[in-house]
């Protein structure tokens, strides 16, 4: 359910910041003990600046984080580029 509503959270932010005109890619991928997911889309023009994107994504990453799974958010040749990969607790 987590993965579900993570994945809710980043399509609501291509759907807010992104660009309509640009392309944007979601990849996610999954492992026996993880589930690794890749965003990148482009700011809608005169969006330019990343400070602030980061605030509706705090529980997702202190949750991945504490799980001691990966998270990266970046800025990447005018594109954002979101990265988490997600542990997932197959014991039953």
């Amino acid at each position: 359910m987590f993965v579900a509503d993570f994945l809710r959270e980043l399509l609501g932010n291509i759907a807010r910041y992104a660009d309509p005109t640009q392309r944007y890619e979601v990849l996610v991928s999954a492992a026996q003990d993880h589930v690794t997911i890749d965003v990148t889309d482009r700011p809608r023009q005169g969006d330019t600046t990343f400070e602030g994107r980061h605030s509706g994504l705090a529980y997702y990453r202190e949750r991945v984080l504490h799980a001691h799974g990966d998270w990266d958010v970046r800025e990447k040749c005018g594109q954002w580029v979101p990265h988490a990969s997600v542990p997932v607790d197959n014991a039953g």
